[in-house]
């Protein structure tokens, strides 16, 4: 049975990904750092953590490795948008707070997992980056798309430095995606505003959570055993 650990795996993008990853025959770890309002009936393994905090980090992963022995999968979701401020506007906090969310986090989470991933030469790890990480964003500030811009440059050199271990390293890069927090957001936009972002998208609507889970999950099985370090657009031609 393949161990895999999903960062943010209480909602979004996230969990759909771990259930499809438990349909194939995994055993999910799911770390989120709100667990306490969880409603779902599955047989996850939840741990609480603030996964931009290494301490955390390290000690679920001891724990999952004193229980497993290994992890096999490893799925960095955690991150987010979390204002739109030109750059002028930009504090130092908002700065921080950004690249801890949606770097850190990663950085923390895979360098704990790879020495588990080692062991047994066999790992798969997927970073999500956006669309904002290819180009502009109408949906985050600079700080936003320089985290996720950064994001494929980790991808690429964890790629380079694992590959010779059997442990591939990609990113998928979504563009607009319906999770709860964007629909609702989503909802609240004048007919006007949501045409004007959909004429940037030439398939004419947003993605499914679904859509990306589907992408991610096959970039965790055996099929994907030649891409490494690659950087999946899904994003309906957002951006090419």
């Amino acid at each position: 049975m393949k161990i895999a650990v999903i960062t943010g795996a209480v909602s979004g993008i996230a969990n759909a990904v771990a259930k499809k990853l438990q349909k194939d025959g995994c055993k999910i770890i799911a770390l989120d750092k709100n667990i306490d309002n969880i409603k779902e009936d599955n047989d996850f393994i939840y741990y609480s953590v603030d996964v931009t905090k290494s301490h955390e980090v390290n000690k679920v992963f001891e724990k999952i490795n004193e229980e497993f022995g290994k992890v096999d999968i490893l799925v960095n979701t955690v991150g987010a948008t979390l204002h739109t401020k030109l750059i002028e506007e930009i504090e130092d906090d908002d700065w921080d707070r950004t690249f801890e969310l949606n770097l850190r986090s990663a950085f923390n989470c895979t360098r704990a997992a790879v020495p588990l991933m080692k062991k047994n030469n066999w790992g798969r790890i997927v970073n999500i980056s956006a669309v904002a990480g290819r180009t502009y964003t109408f949906f985050g500030g600079a700080d936003f798309t320089a985290a996720k811009s950064a994001i494929v440059g980790f991808t690429q050199q964890c790629a380079f430095e694992l590959a010779p271990f059997g442990i591939t390293v990609n990113a998928v890069a979504p563009g607009l995606t319906l999770t709860k927090r964007v629909e609702n957001m989503w909802n609240e936009y004048s007919e006007e505003r949501r045409n004007t972002i959909l004429e940037r998208i030439p398939i004419g609507r947003p993605s499914t959570v679904d859509e990306q889970a589907q992408t991610i999950c096959f970039l965790c099985s055996e099929y994907a055993s030649y891409i490494c370090g690659a950087v999946i657009d899904v994003n309906g031609a957002m951006f090419v």
